[in-house]
């Protein structure tokens, strides 16, 4: 055999092994692939999620898939995993009934006692709950991330809009528990003109669109909602409390690209409600509004009123305390809030003159973090201290937390001028860290622990700070005498000039003439707002009849002309007619009026004759009575510590007032600020 038939041998040997390297290479390549195909390496997040999706795991897996084919889809591959990573925890709740019927029966609903019948009679149901892991689809998931990419590159905010912005603000596909649907679609079909003038305009910032798109949203009736409702539902119902109208507010807005974020409080101080807001970004800052109701720019509720801490919703699961442990309050087992209290604290100012910047919320950088002492320690301490703000009749509403050693308990940011309780929260009981708090404007922190060496005299001539609100709609109000049912022989007694809702005020009737009917017509515009009114004889006797008045009252409440002679200061007339509506009494025969005493619609703030007034102060880690008195008038004078936190309760109208405290030069502060909007 030649030498070059030995190459060619050796050659060929050699083309056969590379050939047989090369069949190995691409077998392996292929199975990695299909490795890839069947088992993405996806994160331990995933995986768990997945996991969890048990017979839907296909359909989470459809989208991850769908963004891992092309390299150009990797932002939208990180976006789907974003959605899939933070979904446990997020479902629908719904009844098992056409839409049709369910709005139906939510229309119906704020006028009727038995709302278990109506839910029967429309065949609504039990509530059905549908975890999004195990229910919703990769179709879904890919609609709704295509959409939101769209809008994001599109509109010419978009390019100021951060991916991780992007992510919880435009990104989400749902904004609490509703039933899932295509919303973005809806929208997108239904605001065409809007996206339009967008993409006209390339200066259109994201505030300006907010502006643009909350001013036309509808305005809401205030009526509770049984459940979350769909973009669709409220729609068609427009009812709902302030989380429907930030849902609606944040259902539009992300659909369009305007990132919009909710803002949150789990209640007011001196009340056991919260209350829900937006906020919208913009190049770094962020603008609070009302959805449906005040754009960025206008004082609403949230930008003006104090709060203990403000919460900020988030799609994505915060490291919160929540950790299964049954000791924490329920309000802070949610595991997708944000607290971001920093940004409201201090509260901006409310210029007479709003632009949108002049409401920006602030950085927190900077910001003063609250630290307490702690007074009373607990052997049973697991690290946190939950925070406390004074809520409906004095009692503490649970607002946050803090981290605590055995010294002291830093509490973050805290708002202003609340007054605060810090405490253990055992077997679902509060027990005091230390006595109450308040963080004043200038960041300084204040303890109130009473001086019991030091007791000073004071009087009170209200229970708390606030004027009352309805005093004004008695203005114009006349009350008249007659001698025929239909008081087309009416004679004017006495015109109302004036009238304070904080203690009875009185008329002297100097007619001579006896009537027997008597009543009080309301001016114009006021649905006839009286609290109480009591007719006596010239001889100085309370006179007795038969109630009369016009029927009915406003919205088919129980405020019918009977409040206005019960003797309950707390009920009132909410007459059906705005004008010269009327309520008085029938004596059986004319009798001569000598005075009336007349008390508009009220909130129970004043000292009224008659009445039994308590004083409380917080000593020793609970509130403990100090002294009682019977109004003979409008004035009281009690004897108290200084530095203590105190409070009067009316008895009578069992109505708690607001807290103050005593300084030392025994002056009284009242420990609560109400902002009213410019």
């Amino acid at each position: 055999m030649s030498k070059h038939s030995k190459i060619s041998k050796k050659t060929a040997n050699s083309l056969i092994m590379s050939a047989f390297v090369l069949l190995i290479a691409v077998s392996l390549y292929f199975t990695w692939r299909h490795y890839q195909w069947k088992k993405p390496p996806w994160s331990p997040e995933i995986n768990a999620v997945l996991f969890m999706a048990g017979d839907n795991r296909g359909e989470l897996e459809k989208v991850l898939k769908h963004y891992s084919r092309n390299p150009a889809d990797s932002l939208k591959l990180r976006a789907a995993e974003f959605l899939i990573a933070n979904m446990p925890g997020k479902y629908s709740q719904e009844y098992d009934a056409p839409l049709e019927n369910v709005v139906a029966a939510y229309m119906r609903r704020d006028d009727v006692e038995d709302r278990k019948a109506v839910n029967e009679a429309y065949g609504l149901g039990k509530r059905t709950v549908r975890e999004d892991v195990k229910y919703i689809t990769g179709d879904y998931l890919i609609s709704n991330i295509e959409l939101s990419f769209k809008v994001w590159n599109e509109q010419p905010w978009g390019r100021d809009v951060p991916f991780d912005v992007f992510c919880e603000e435009i990104l989400p596909y749902r904004v609490a528990l509703e039933p899932l649907e295509n919303w973005r679609g809806k929208i997108l079909s239904t605001y065409t003109k809007h996206n339009s003038f967008f993409r006209e305009h390339p200066k259109t910032t994201s505030t300006d669109a907010c502006i643009r798109i909350n001013s036309q949203l509808p305005r809401l009736q205030i009526e509770q909602m049984p459940q979350s409702m769909t973009y669709s539902m409220i729609m068609t119902t427009s009812r709902g409390t302030c989380e429907e109208m930030t849902a609606l507010a944040t259902f539009v807005m992300r659909a369009l690209g305007i990132p919009v974020s909710q803002d949150f409080i789990t209640s007011w101080p001196y009340r056991n409600i919260g209350h829900t807001w937006n906020s919208v970004y913009d190049r770094g800052i962020r603008i609070s509004f009302m959805g449906t109701e005040a754009n960025p720019g206008i004082s609403h509720h949230g930008s003006r009123m104090p709060s203990s801490k403000v919460y900020r919703k988030t799609y994505s699961m915060q490291k919160n305390v929540y950790a299964g442990d049954l000791n924490i309050p329920p309000t802070l087992r949610q595991m997708c809030i944000r607290d971001v209290t920093c940004e409201y604290v201090p509260l901006p100012p409310v210029p007479k003159v709003l632009r949108p910047l002049d409401l920006a919320l602030q950085s927190c950088e900077g910001w003063k973090s609250v630290k307490i002492p702690v007074r009373y320690p607990s052997p049973n301490n697991t690290g946190h201290v939950y925070l406390a703000a004074i809520g409906g009749d004095n009692t503490w509403n649970t607002t946050g937390y803090g981290r605590s050693d055995s010294k002291t308990v830093d509490f973050g940011a805290v708002g202003h001028n609340v007054l605060h309780l810090p405490v253990y929260h055992e077997n679902n009981t509060q027990t005091p860290v230390n006595y109450p708090f308040m963080v004043n404007s200038n960041d300084s922190v204040r303890i109130f622990e009473p001086d019991e060496d030091d007791y000073r005299k004071f009087g009170m001539s209200k229970i708390f700070p606030e004027d009352d609100e309805y005093s004004e709609r008695m203005t114009g109000g006349v009350f008249e005498g007659a001698n025929k049912s239909d008081f087309s022989d009416a004679v004017t007694l006495y015109t109302v000039h004036e009238a304070s809702g904080e203690h009875f005020n009185t008329a002297i009737i100097r007619n001579p003439s006896r009537f027997r009917y008597v009543r009080y017509v309301s001016p114009i515009g006021s649905y006839c707002y009286v609290a109480e009114i009591i007719f006596y004889s010239d001889r100085g006797e309370r006179l007795g009849g038969e109630p009369t008045g016009l029927p009915g009252s406003r919205r088919n409440s129980s405020m019918t002309f009977d409040m206005t002679l019960d003797g309950d200061i707390s009920t009132y007339h909410d007459a059906p007619l705005s004008d010269n509506s009327w309520v008085g009494l029938d004596f059986g025969e004319p009798k001569r009026t000598g005075k009336i005493q007349y008390l508009p619609r009220n909130s129970g703030n004043g000292i009224y004759e008659g009445h039994t007034y308590e004083l409380f102060y917080w000593k020793d880690k609970k509130w403990q009575f100090l002294e009682q008195q019977k109004a003979e008038t409008s004035h009281l004078f009690f004897k108290a510590p200084t530095n203590a936190v105190l409070f009067i309760k009316n008895i009578t109208a069992n109505k708690s007032g607001k807290c103050f405290v005593l300084n030392k030069s025994g002056e009284q502060e009242w420990l609560y600020i109400y902002r009213r909007g410019s």
